[in-house]
């Protein structure tokens, strides 16, 4: 399987699309109990190429050869699987042992399906979150509709349906494009995130080598908070030139909500850093949401090293209830 993030995996399937081709996507609709992966993971499959996974092992082989069956067929009838992870399973048993249940849609998509994923692309690029819809009939999308929960499953006698907030990406932006910048840049591109990158050298060599970034821009920092959005999809990473604009960066956008804000900083110039600022007035309590020394802790030195410490923390707090 190749490695792609769910904008890069439609774009293969526009690809296959474009060329009269078929493809299917298996997604996670529902799961109960310990199960692999959780609902919207998604399996993105055409007869040459394969992305994203729907938890591994033995029901995600099965599932694969069944999709590339459905397009060896050219069936395109959505349809639902579900499947059993337990040994005692007197039916629809998975193969595997995790004791859960999981139910999987399998969608096939033809080329009268490229225009929704065109759609579906386009919000991606442009980050304006959507809502996507399956059911019996296929799928559709409406971008710029927003669920209150991320994802919905219903299901009455044999009517089903599951709906997803999908292109509503979680944003980072980096202050700061030095060498830990690129780094972290290409690690974080490949987990599916918006990522933009800020410093106030020009022509800086790490900032014209960065291609992993989606936004690149020179700015004066006294103006950083007006370029930095707040939100519940928002991580902020602060790794300037020197201590003084790591001090100025930080103190003028503390304030605002973000889900992840960390800077780059030894033991002592946080202590330092944050000793000024509470002698600005900014409360010990607000400074201590700041994940600094940044990263977890692996003993990382290399800047490919840190980025990895760094995007570790990030998902740590990306899957979890707190900031």
């Amino acid at each position: 399987m190749f490695m792609m993030n769910e904008q890069q995996s439609w774009e293969m399937v526009l690809d296959t699309l474009e060329k009269g081709n078929n493809a299917v996507i298996v997604v996670i609709i529902d799961r109960e109990g310990s199960a692999p992966n959780s609902p919207g993971a998604k399996m993105f499959v055409t007869l040459n190429e394969v992305s994203g996974t729907v938890g591994g092992g033995i029901s995600e082989h099965n599932l694969l050869n069944r999709a590339k069956n459905l397009l060896k067929e050219g069936k395109l009838t959505t349809q639902t699987i579900h499947l059993e992870h337990s040994e005692t399973a007197e039916e629809n048993r998975s193969g595997m042992i995790c004791s859960g249940s999981q139910t999987f849609a399998m969608v096939p998509l033809s080329k009268e399906s490229m225009n929704i994923v065109k759609e579906i692309i386009s919000a991606y690029a442009e980050a304006k979150p959507g809502v996507l819809t399956i059911n019996d009939e296929g799928f559709s999308f409406e971008v710029e509709n927003f669920l209150i929960e991320d994802r919905i499953f219903s299901k009455e006698n044999e009517v089903w349906s599951y709906q997803e907030n999908i292109a509503k990406q979680d944003k980072l932006f980096i202050v700061g494009g030095g060498h830990v910048s690129l780094a972290l840049s290409q690690v974080m591109k490949t987990l599916g995130f918006h990522i933009t990158v800020f410093d106030d050298r020009e022509n800086l060599p790490t900032m014209n080598n960065n291609t992993f970034a989606h936004n690149k821009q020179v700015v004066n920092y006294k103006n950083i908070s007006n370029n930095i959005p707040e939100g519940d999809n928002i991580y902020v990473t602060v790794m300037t030139f020197g201590h003084v604009s790591d001090e100025n960066v930080l103190g003028s956008i503390i304030s605002k909500k973000f889900r992840y804000i960390g800077m780059m900083a030894s033991v002592r110039k946080a202590e330092t850093i944050f000793s000024n600022l509470e002698k600005k007035r900014i409360s010990k309590k607000l400074l201590e949401t700041v994940h600094t020394p940044i990263g977890i802790e692996i003993n990382s030195n290399t800047p490919e090293e840190i980025a990895i410490s760094i995007a570790a923390e990030i998902i740590l707090i990306k899957n979890s209830n707190f900031r």
